[in-house]
Formats: C-alpha cells, structure tokens, sequence
C-alpha cells in the first residue's frame, strides 16, 4: 500500500496511539509472537493502517523504540544548575521513574532490542551521547580518555543490569536503588582514577 503524507495532526496523534498500543504488546511479549494483527485489534484499527504507517512489523518496532528514547532523553535530562553530584543524583532519579513507569518498554527495549541492527545502533548513540556529552559535561571529565570511556560504559551497562533485576523484583526501595547506583559510580570512578590518575572529578559522596 502506498504511503501517503501522514503529518496532520489527527494523523500525529493515531501514529502516537498506535505505538502505544504496540509498546504494550512487545513489552508483554516476545517479538516473533506479535503480530500485526495482534497489535491493530488492541489498537482498534485497521491491519492495513499499520503498514500505511510503519510499513512493516519490523518498522513499527523500530519506531516504537525511538519513541522510548525520544521520552527518556527528555525525562532525564540533567539540571545544569545542580551541583555535579546532585545534577547525577537528580539524572538517576528521574531514570528510576522512567523505567518505574514503562517497565515492559523498558524490559523490552534491553532483552529484544538488540535483534535488530537498527536498535542496536539507537541504543548504543543514545548510550554514547550520554557519555560523551551530557554525563562527561555534567562531571567535569575528558571522554576522549580511554579509561573515562571504559569506566562509564561500564557503570552505565550495569545501571541497566541493575535496573532488570530491580523489576523483577522491586523490594529494594526506590531511594537505596538511586544510592547504590551512586555508590557505584563512585567505585567506578576509583576504578578510573587508578589507571589514569590525571581525571580529576568531585565525587558523589
């Protein structure tokens, strides 16, 4: 079916509703078990509507996991007002609401994203843009060093380790969460500092 021009705002807001309808069925379930038809019935649309706007099941996915990234960028976006540790203190916070809030995008966004190349590239600029632009800016730190490089992807994979493991089971209370994940930056940085004691940065405390 040809797609014709889909910009007004009725059509903005059946695309919005349609990749909530989506972000619902893959965060529930696995990829290969949604189908289009699944995904239109909870909708209340048409089959034929979905691939006028995504094209195919691949391209509704893919859409759908720009729409989690899009939401958490501008979620968490940091306070430059903040001092660096209450600005990281703040940034994590907010991440903790986000996915609070959208446990199966989320969920689904880490365990099925990377099965597709064109996921796997938003999530790693998403990941990448955070470290070397307003996590670095935020900290004070060069992300052209390799050790700053190394260490905050590595805490920032085991936020996202963290995070799973927390949905799974959430009886660790939503503030000792933020902390430990700032304890942990704060090992990180150690970590950091012990190959490359040149960085220099004020703590969490």
């Amino acid at each position: 079916m040809a797609q014709g021009p889909l910009t007004t705002e009725r059509a903005l807001e059946r695309r919005e509703q349609l990749l909530d309808a989506a972000l619902e069925l893959f965060g529930d379930n696995d990829y290969d078990d949604v189908s289009m038809d699944d995904i239109a019935e909870r909708a209340g649309v048409s089959h034929g509507l979905l691939f006028q706007y995504f094209g195919s099941k691949k391209g509704l996915y893919v859409a759908a996991v720009d729409k989690l990234v899009q939401e958490f960028r501008r979620r968490t976006e940091p306070d430059p007002s903040l001092p660096p540790a209450e600005r990281l203190r703040a940034g994590l916070s907010a991440y903790v609401d986000w996915v609070a809030e959208h446990p199966r995008g989320f969920r689904s966004l880490m365990t099925q994203g990377s099965s597709f190349s064109e996921v796997r590239e938003r999530m790693e600029r998403q990941r990448w843009e955070g470290i070397g632009g307003r996590l670095s800016r935020g900290l004070g730190v060069d992300p052209s060093r390799p050790a700053v490089r190394v260490g905050l992807r590595a805490w920032q994979g085991y936020v996202e380790t963290a995070m799973l493991a927390w949905l799974d089971n959430q009886e660790l209370d939503r503030e000792k969460l933020v902390e430990m994940l700032m304890a942990a930056f704060v090992g990180c940085f150690g970590a950091i500092t012990a190959v490359d004691p040149e960085v220099t940065l004020n703590p969490p405390d």
